[in-house]
């Protein structure tokens, strides 16, 4: 017993040991392939900022991925736009609302902006933030269209519905589209008095409706709406993040056309733009992105953002700021990377020698988020500190 108690010991000592000295060879190798950049008023100035224009030009497709709720990064996405003319952006909302706020945003007056923000702002998943909706106002002013993969948002319903009863044919179609409406916003009025109250899209009242619907004469688009609807609430209640994913790539490849050989931007959670498997242990949007880049003999460039203090917003409008922690359980793993990136800059970490060492075997990375990340990414940027995004206005 005794013998096989020391035995443990010696190899716990000597995995940690080695643990250790892989970690400080991956803080070595992100150190001597770091650039920095500074944020000077409006935009980004610096050796890191020219590297990532460079690549960002270089490739039809550029992919971010992020930690949501801050105003840095859609301001990182904002100055790379300025300086980038893109023909598509893909972002993680689905595609009936992406092509109703485009359509707002062109269509409605400054006044009628703010009453329609007031009113279902808070159904704009990430772009109710002012940072984030500002970024859709610069596409549509610089005419790149918004594309949206995902599922439509818990409380997505009002929006689309809020739509659909002004264009359906269908007399009960119209008073179905106005009740789900209603009552999707007085559910998360009641859901954000108390968290314990469910969502209206995932009620057995919803999905009645939903058949109802289902039994009547409707347009194809209506059709299409109502079954993306279906599966959204599908998602939710399973909990399935398989078929999430399953779904963006879908839509992703139902507009192919309309993006193959084009210059097109994608800005997501950074579980879903590695171009190796994912952060989930999926392969997501970014690998099939770069798998359609790899058969046309080129390379998309994958970006992953974040940044190791500050706050960052919670979704609800009137709850408090999170505080980012690095020895979260999220961020923790990626700690050997954090510590390549000292000082008040930004720093653009090149992961391209680091994934090359490990596939020569020189560099061997026993955590699998980031091993992910080293595989998944070509550009690591570290904010020192980011701040937590407020609500727009719709001004």
């Amino acid at each position: 017993m005794k013998k096989t108690l020391a035995l443990t010991i010696v190899l716990v000592s000597f995995y940690t040991q080695l643990t250790c000295a892989q970690d400080s060879l991956v803080t070595s190798l992100a150190k001597s392939n770091t650039a920095l950049f500074t944020k000077d008023g409006n935009k980004f100035t610096g050796a890191g900022w020219d590297k990532i224009l460079t690549q960002a030009k270089g490739s039809k497709n550029v992919l971010i991925g992020e930690d949501h709720f801050t105003n840095e990064t859609p301001f990182f996405v904002s100055a790379l736009a300025s300086q980038i003319k893109f023909d598509n952006f893909f972002c993680e909302i689905d595609p009936f609302t992406a092509r109703i706020l485009q359509d707002k945003i062109r269509n409605l007056s400054a006044p009628d902006m703010e009453r329609y923000v007031a009113e279902y702002g808070n159904t704009f998943s990430f772009y109710a933030f002012a940072p984030e909706f500002d970024l859709l106002k610069q596409f549509t002013k610089a005419n790149t269209t918004i594309n949206g993969t995902d599922q439509i948002l818990l409380v997505g319903d009002a929006l689309i519905c809020n739509e659909l009863q002004k264009t359906t044919k269908s007399k009960r179609a119209k008073e179905i589209y106005e009740l789900i409406k209603n009552n999707s916003k007085i559910y998360f009025a009641n859901f954000l008095k108390d968290q314990s109250k469910p969502f209206y899209l995932l009620t057995p009242e919803f999905e009645k409706k939903l058949d109802e619907l289902s039994a009547l004469k409707l347009s194809e688009r209506e059709v299409k709406i109502i079954q993306a609807l279906r599966l959204s609430a599908k998602i939710y209640k399973s909990q399935s993040h398989h078929l999430r994913v399953q779904l963006m790539k879908n839509q992703l490849m139902q507009v192919y056309t309309q993006w193959q050989d084009k210059k097109n931007l994608y800005k997501y959670g950074a579980n879903h733009v590695a171009k190796d498997e994912g952060l989930m242990g999926t392969y997501d949007i970014g690998n099939l992105v770069s798998n359609i880049e790899d058969s046309k003999f080129s390379s998309s460039y994958h970006i992953i953002i974040l940044g190791t203090s500050g706050t960052q917003a919670s979704p609800f409008k009137g709850f408090p700021n999170e505080k980012i922690d690095v020895n979260s359980e999220t961020l923790k793993p990626l700690a050997p990377l954090f510590k390549a990136a000292e000082g008040n800059a930004w720093h653009c970490i090149d992961l391209k020698p680091l994934r090359t060492a490990i596939d020569d075997g020189k560099l061997v990375v026993k955590d699998d988020k980031l091993l992910r990340i080293i595989k998944g990414y070509d550009a690591f940027v570290v904010i020192p500190e980011v701040t937590a995004s407020t609500f727009t206005d719709g001004k």
